[in-house]
């Protein structure tokens, strides 16, 4: 099975930046699940590492199991303005169609994957279990762009 363009997750060309440019690449942000202390702790960053990514014109979703009410109530206590899309039914199919779904706890890793707006995966980053990734790996994992670019 192919994996999922960005356009179809809400995180391709559909969506544009504030100066009215399409994002040609997309980070999809899995999240095992929106509420654990390890998933609030990467939410606190995600805003600024979307607003980072957008001028190179690379989109950031955060996708995860969870309903989209849950989302919603996530998104009402923390501000986040980053879009968190859910992968609640069918159960876990955008992160199956991406190699990050984890059968044995039913959750998708703690994972990035980077796509382009042809659905190609670019760059993928994976935590440990317990571990946080950084916002750092993100900018630094984009092919073509020197990290000293995000500075």
């Amino acid at each position: 099975m192919a994996p999922p363009s960005p356009d179809a997750l809400g995180a391709g060309r559909g969506t544009l930046r504030d100066d009215g440019v399409a994002p040609i690449r997309c980070w999809l942000f899995f999240l095992p699940g929106a509420f654990t202390p390890v998933c609030t702790a990467e939410l606190g960053w995600v805003d600024e590492l979307a607003e980072r990514l957008a001028p190179a014109g690379i989109g950031l979703r955060v996708v995860s199991c969870d309903s989209a009410a849950v989302l919603r109530k996530v998104t009402d206590e923390t501000g986040i303005r980053t879009p968190l899309l859910s992968d609640f039914w069918p159960h876990g199919a955008a992160a199956r169609a991406v190699g990050e779904f984890n059968d044995s706890t039913g959750r998708a890793r703690r994972s990035s994957v980077l796509m382009d707006a042809a659905g190609r995966v670019l760059a993928r980053i994976r935590a440990t279990v317990g571990d946080e990734r950084r916002l750092q790996d993100h900018l630094d994992a984009v092919p073509g762009e020197p990290s000293t670019s995000w500075s």
